[in-house]
């Protein structure tokens, strides 16, 4: 018997480092080979409806500007699925800058890819999933930017994050100016 198990640990602590070794090298690869972006993507907002909300449970009981914006979105993320891809976290944000804070994001859209079958993303009137507001309870009529941001879930190995750079893809919108409720749309 003690001489089954000490030919045994070897042979398995000898398979344990030819995967590590692999799984690095999966790794090394993957860094190396998956610097594409998507071949498509667009947001477009085609209405904001914002109103005045009091939100009771917050302490200072004051109105606050509350919005709900609806959307088209369409991408395909066939270029971003690899031999170490597991999944795919997509998401449309909203940047602004107030005068009180330079940057501003928020997420109002996500959906995770977990199929190479199902990569194109096409969604009309879309509303936010996510809850619309801003930290100064107004949003004063700034211009919000719309953009798709992605993360690349590997197998094996680190996340890898893009964002949409070009023009095409980068959708810009001013929030409307309310009185009590107000809606446009663009």
């Amino acid at each position: 018997m003690y001489i089954i198990f000490r030919r045994i640990i070897p042979f398995f602590t000898r398979a344990f480092l030819v995967g590590l070794f692999l799984s690095f090298l999966m790794t090394i690869f993957d860094i190396y080979y998956s610097t594409k972006s998507p071949s498509l993507l667009c947001v477009q907002v085609t209405n904001i409806k914002v109103w005045l909300y009091d939100f009771e449970e917050v302490e200072d009981k004051g109105l606050r500007e509350f919005a709900f914006v609806t959307m088209d979105i369409d991408g395909d993320f066939t270029s971003l699925f690899t031999f170490n891809t597991k999944a795919i976290f997509v998401s449309v944000i909203v940047e602004y800058e107030t005068s009180t804070h330079k940057r501003n994001q928020i997420m109002l859209w996500s959906t995770t890819i977990m199929k190479n079958s199902i990569t194109r993303i096409k969604s009309h009137k879309t509303l936010n999933k996510y809850s619309l507001y801003d930290i100064t309870n107004s949003f004063n009529g700034v211009n919000g930017t719309y953009i798709i941001e992605w993360n690349v879930i590997p197998k094996v190995g680190m996340i890898k994050y893009g964002r949409a750079n070009s023009n095409e893809s980068k959708f810009v919108c001013a929030f409307p100016m309310i009185n009590n409720n107000t809606s446009i749309n663009v």
